[in-house]
């Protein structure tokens, strides 16, 4: 009898995490070709490109229509897989089906909702603490995008056996020849959220008085910037922006900044350092294990750094070049390849 394998792709549009499934989920299917696969996917979403690459028809898709941090994706992901004898059910996120009697899989990318305090994310912090109870109690298998993301497991969980650490790669698409040039443009990309500290970034970006500069906010606006700053001549918000035009401003900024407090991993350094874009980001412990010296760092608690550091950065064409220098030997450190090599180990495990 084949083995049957699920996976819940229902994050395919969700900035980071979309990032890992497409590098990683479509090369397990067509690995494991002799394998049945049920892939849980939200109907609403963009995922025939997806599919498109699925070299081999050992799939049947399933749509959850259910909101995801809800307790009714429990009950519908439960009755809808009722009918399937399941060896793995694969979570390229940490919800997993809490109600299902099967081996678990689950990538962990942070534990925000754990690790956030403030009282607009009551509901999810409440649901997250249910949803890792029920890693823990079904002995799970877990993937942690990082060391940093490992330990904040082990800090706000009582789980503590069968954690591997396994990280992102990054596609060869990032990979720049541009010869680097200036134009002064300094970006931010990410979704905008209160942990981003993006009214940070602008505060310190409009202190600096650089007047030939403009500073580009590229990705979801989640209604966390001041609204004083939206009439701005000298910021733009280009909103989300596909990868491939993405490129486009990456080689072509003068710097990227990324000013979180709390992040999993980071892709956007790792993107622009690809890109030949100099990055300079906050000294959380996370970015410093991913981006390595690679990047020019800033500390969040320390009045006008960050203001102090752009100017730095855009006054100082030497130090942008050491930078380039030093990512270029960080980034070949970052390959999907090995990401899903180590994937794959893990699900033998379990067959």
């Amino acid at each position: 009898m084949k083995n049957k394998i699920v996976i819940d792709i229902r994050m395919l549009n969700h900035s980071g995490i979309s990032n890992y499934i497409e590098n990683t989920v479509f090369e397990i299917v067509n690995h494991y070709r002799k394998s049945n696969f049920v892939l849980l996917i939200n109907p609403k979403s963009n995922y025939l490109f997806f599919l498109e690459k699925l070299v081999f028809n050992n799939y049947k898709i399933i749509y959850i229509n259910s909101s995801i941090y809800s307790l009714n994706e429990q009950f519908e992901i439960y009755f809808k897989l009722l009918q399937y004898r399941i060896d793995i059910f694969w979570s390229p996120h940490y919800i997993i089906p809490i109600f299902l009697r099967t081996k678990i899989l689950v990538t962990i990318h942070d534990v925000w909702h754990l690790a956030d305090n403030s009282f607009n994310k009551l509901l999810k912090r409440i649901y997250a603490k249910i949803i890792f109870f029920f890693i823990g109690f079904k002995k799970s298998n877990i993937i942690a995008i990082s060391n940093f993301t490992k330990n904040e497991i082990l800090k706000y969980t009582n789980i503590r056996t069968n954690i591997s650490v396994i990280k992102h790669g990054l596609e060869q698409k990032w990979i720049s020849t541009k010869s680097y040039k200036l134009n002064y443009d300094i970006l931010y990309v990410g979704n905008i959220r209160n942990h981003k500290n993006i009214n940070k970034l602008i505060h310190s970006f409009l202190n600096t008085g650089l007047k030939n500069s403009k500073l580009l906010l590229i990705g979801k606006n989640n209604n966390y910037i001041d609204e004083s700053f939206y009439n701005k001549m000298n910021i733009e918000f280009p909103g989300e922006i596909n990868q491939n035009n993405l490129i486009h401003y990456y080689n072509n900024a003068r710097l990227l900044v990324l000013p979180s407090s709390y992040e999993g991993f980071g892709f956007t350094p790792l993107e622009a350092m690809a890109c030949e874009c100099p990055v300079l980001v906050s000294d959380i412990a996370p970015l410093k294990e991913v981006c390595k010296d690679g990047v020019f760092y800033f500390n969040l608690n320390v009045e006008n750094d960050l203001k102090n550091k752009i100017l730095y950065l855009i006054e100082n064409e030497k130090a942008c070049d050491e930078l380039l220098l030093k990512g270029k030997k960080v980034i070949n450190e970052y390959n999907w390849i090995k990401t899903v090599n180590e994937t794959i180990k893990k699900i033998d495990k379990l067959l």
